[in-house]
């Protein structure tokens, strides 16, 4: 197949393309125009092969991209201690490097050129793990390229897009094309401000997203409002997001209320960075007040007392019915008495049929006793004209009969033997439901219903924000209200809570009472510093 665009024509076989020039004369011209739309109708039927560099080129050339950007492999240079340079030979490399010729000045220089970043798992090319796009901009033609060929890629794992200048609609591609990356865990889109703010489309029921960052995108309340209400829906039916970053974006305590709402009840996020935004002790309160004990709402009460009586009725529903066996026979207290009506109404036939079947089987039951019967009297009969039987007679035909019976029972075992065991297919296991955090233990105080807060939130980052002492007192209270309830709820799923809280460069002095206090507290749960104060407990001991 040829594919001809603009005087050149591109031919292949075998995946590999050859690039020929055409020279067209006047005639053609006309001909040409039909042959480049039938081109580009082709270019949705092409069948990516998972080699994203094979499948990238030929699908920027089918889209009339003249300057296509290279795929380059990352390469982690990492020095070992033994080949360290010297001092001395220092100089010399210095002097080598001005040595440099012009073509690998260009080279070197090429970093700034518009080009794809990848990691390989391994050195198959198909195994494409980390895509890496850093300052080029990324149009509706180039972003139509990447929805075809990334869902082929099975094992990518990561997309990072920095300052691509995303607008609404390339976004909207992006979005559509991450739900068919089977195994995509993290999204990193900073410096990419969308005007319209639709961030929260990245959050759905199908979407496979862990990790996403999108900081310096200028999100302010109404785009963490959006966000919220996407996480609210899915805070029980969705358990992928783990970490969420919001740093560097124009956030302020409306918006961290909107996020403590979405604290209150999901149990799947750990990590929560919301640095360097404009967030005051408002907020700070709002999203401390989830990590203790808080009260319920009117409507949370409410949907907490529905969800009480489901759960009674399911298991109410998953116990056997009651049975009583009076005198070998069954009896279900659940029967209606107009069972009983249809039973007497039936009684006569019904009970015929039973009589007429129990006449039968004494009628089988005689036949034997018969047979043996007429068997003794032929003997006797016998006796009369040959002379008495004797008992050693009788003993062998017992005997025979015996052996008869035997021969008899085993054919049934052989029988029963010869057919095929059947085995039963393990049942899968069933999924293990999902708690919702209404049903946990509360506690009644004041007329009013305490929940334990987040406690699988470990990572929370406020620093440099507009934040206060007082602020800081609201989370000293709720961190150790939470300490202490976790304490009594030692043996079970209750989570870790809290392991660490980053709230530097804030309206407040290093110095601040409160602020060394929350530290000291923190000390006890963050493991990094636990890791710096056993070292230097080590340091100590040796010296």
């Amino acid at each position: 197949m040829d594919a001809i665009g603009g005087g050149v024509r591109r031919s292949w076989s075998g995946g590999s393309s050859v690039v020929k020039k055409v020279t067209m004369k006047k005639g053609v011209k006309e001909k040409l125009s039909v042959q480049e739309s039938e081109e580009l109708r082709l270019a949705g039927d092409y069948q990516c092969t998972g080699n994203l560099e094979l499948d990238y080129t030929e699908l920027c050339f089918f889209h009339g991209i003249s300057e296509i950007p290279k795929i380059v492999h990352r390469i982690h240079q990492v020095t070992p201690a033994s080949e360290k340079i010297a001092p001395e030979e220092a100089e010399n490399t210095v002097e080598k490097a001005t040595r440099i010729s012009r073509s690998l000045l260009h080279e070197r220089f090429s970093y700034f050129q518009p080009r794809i970043l990848v990691d390989l798992e391994n050195e198959d090319p198909k195994s494409v793990r980390d895509i890496y796009i850093r300052g080029w901009k990324i149009d509706e033609k180039m972003m139509d390229v990447f929805s075809k060929c990334l869902p082929a890629s099975q094992t990518l794992h990561s997309i990072n897009l920095w300052n691509v200048g995303l607008t609404d609609n390339t976004f909207e591609l992006l979005t559509d094309t991450l739900l068919h990356c089977p195994n995509l865990k993290t999204l990193v889109l900073d410096g990419n401000p969308l005007p319209q703010q639709t961030y929260f489309k990245l959050f759905s029921e199908d979407s496979t997203l862990a990790h996403v960052t999108l900081r310096n995108n200028k999100i302010d309340n109404e785009g963490v409002w959006f966000l919220a209400q996407a996480l609210l829906e899915l805070q029980l039916a969705s358990k992928h997001l783990v970490s969420l970053n919001l740093s560097y974006n124009h956030i302020s305590d409306t918006g961290a209320s909107y996020l403590a709402e979405v604290l209150r009840m999901n149990r799947s996020l750990l990590y929560l960075s919301l640095s360097h935004n404009e967030i005051g002790d408002e907020g700070a309160l709002y999203l401390a007040e989830i990590l203790g004990y808080f009260a319920l709402t009117t409507q949370e009460v409410v949907e907490r007392r529905y969800l009480l009586l489901n759960k009674e009725s399911l298991e109410h529903s998953r116990l056997p019915s009651p049975i009583r066996i009076i005198e070998g026979k069954v009896e279900h207290p659940q029967q209606l008495p107009s069972c009983i009506g249809v039973e007497k109404a039936e009684k006569g036939p019904a009970t015929k049929s039973i009589k007429s079947a129990s006449k039968k089987k004494e009628k089988r039951e005689e036949q034997p006793k018969k047979e043996e019967k007429a068997v003794s009297i032929s003997l006797v009969a016998g006796s009369g004209q040959g002379g008495p039987i004797k008992k050693e007679d009788l003993k062998l035909k017992k005997q025979a009969g015996k052996s008869e019976e035997k021969a008899r029972g085993k054919e049934r075992k052989s029988a029963t033997k010869e057919k095929p065991t059947v085995v039963p297919e393990p049942e899968p296991p069933e999924p293990a439901e999902v708690l919702h955090p209404l049903l946990e233990p509360v506690e009644y105080r004041d007329g009013h219903v305490f929940l334990l807060g987040n406690r699988t939130l470990i990572n929370l980052n406020l620093a440099m924000n507009k934040i206060t002492e007082r602020g800081l007192k609201g989370f000293l209270v709720s961190l150790e209200s939470q300490g202490l309830a976790l304490k009594n709820l030692r043996g079970t799923h209750s989570g870790t809570g809290l392991l660490r809280l980053s709230v530097g460069r804030n309206n407040f002095s290093s110095r601040n009472p409160t602020f060394l206090k929350l530290q000291e507290v923190m000390a006890g749960r963050d493991p990094i510093l636990k890791a710096a104060a056993k070292a230097a407990e080590e340091e100590q001991a040796q010296a």
